[in-house]
């Protein structure tokens, strides 16, 4: 006989998976009244728990709670898919470690590989209910997300692939929001006469990265500015392919550019050794501006940016989902949070 699955069971109390996960596992976030009746219904429908069990779970006799569940030690896992050490993403996490623990739970940094292979799965922390709940960030491979997003689990993720279809989504989303401010320093290089304005940038990475690649892109058709496909770095890059795919980028078309905007700190740092090495003046040759206002990098000229402030990111994250614990049933948010363009030298500010 085929086993009754979570789904099978919410379909026919028309209600979530996660309901029925959490009522079978014993979880906080749902009323005792919820929980007896979806176990009630699990057993019916031939799921394998037994009445015994179900007793035990101690749903008919515990009273009805006024306040919101408990989550005082849960355990909630913050998944990357590399190791990071930079200042930048340890602040989000250490940030996040903070808020999580004024609210008495417990945080777990699980590590993923980069891409999916067909032999992989997932650590068993994250299928074991040794968690009650995740936070993802800088997972990019379609494949790893969707395994994850397919996890019954409280989730919330920060940022996601390029054009990951919002509504597929089983989770909270936050997006640093990019294409306004990319709009802004475009228009604003504009105005200073810079015309030949180029973007360097993996667009097809990160839906963040696209949207950068966006707000260039509407700033320059507004003014009707001719934009040539091919003089713009927007591919797929490696981590170990930034530096050779930038540098023979700008042996091509540096000579014939007013700007360039980069996606993040990371390729505008690049793009100023570039200049360094090939005496191209910053500004007076060539404006530059990254995104992310990461200080980690050492450039000679101080940096264009756009300020991301990963102290307030992390605690977002934190608190969104010791509310996704607590109100499983509520409805999934997507929230844009926007930064501040910060002009420095490197575009003559």
């Amino acid at each position: 006989m085929k086993k009754v699955t979570y789904q099978q069971v919410a379909d026919a109390l028309n209600i979530s998976r996660v309901t029925v996960w959490k009522a079978v596992n014993d979880k906080p976030g749902i009323a005792p009244d919820t929980k007896r009746s979806i176990l009630q219904k699990a057993v019916e429908m031939g799921y394998p728990i037994s009445i015994a069990d179900s007793k035990n779970i101690n749903v008919v006799t515990a009273p009805p709670k006024a306040s919101s569940p408990s989550i005082k030690n849960c355990n909630v896992a913050v998944v990357v898919s590399r190791p990071e050490t930079s200042t930048f993403w340890m602040n989000i996490i250490h940030h996040q470690a903070i808020a999580l623990a004024s609210h008495e739970v417990n945080m777990m940094y699980v590590y993923l590989p980069p891409t999916y292979s067909d032999d992989f799965t997932l650590p068993n922390c994250l299928t074991d209910s040794s968690v009650s709940g995740i936070i993802v960030m800088n997972i990019y491979d379609p494949r790893l997300f969707l395994a994850l997003n397919n996890l019954e689990l409280p989730k919330v993720f920060l940022d996601c692939p390029t054009n990951t279809s919002f509504s597929s989504l089983n989770g909270d989303l936050f997006l640093i929001e990019g294409r306004a401010n990319t709009e802004e320093i475009v228009e604003r290089m504009i105005a200073s006469e810079k015309k030949r304005i180029r973007f360097i940038g993996d667009i097809a990475y990160a839906q963040t990265n696209k949207e950068r690649y966006l707000g260039y892109l509407k700033a320059m058709q507004r003014h009707q500015l001719f934009i040539n496909e091919s003089e713009n770095l927007t591919q797929s890059m490696g981590l170990d392919q930034y530096k050779p795919l930038v540098y023979e980028y700008l042996d091509h078309i540096a000579a014939s550019s007013d700007a360039i905007v980069c996606v993040n700190d990371h390729i505008a740092s690049l793009v100023l050794s570039y200049c360094q090495e090939h005496n191209i003046r910053v500004p007076d040759d060539l404006y530059v501006s990254g995104f992310d206002d990461n200080h980690e990098f050492n450039n000679r000229i101080t940096l264009t940016s756009v300020h991301v402030n990963t102290e307030h990111i992390g605690t977002h994250l934190a608190n969104r989902i010791v509310y996704r614990l607590m109100h499983p049933e509520d409805d999934y948010e997507y929230t844009y949070i926007r930064s501040r363009t910060i002009y420095r030298e490197s575009t003559n500010d």
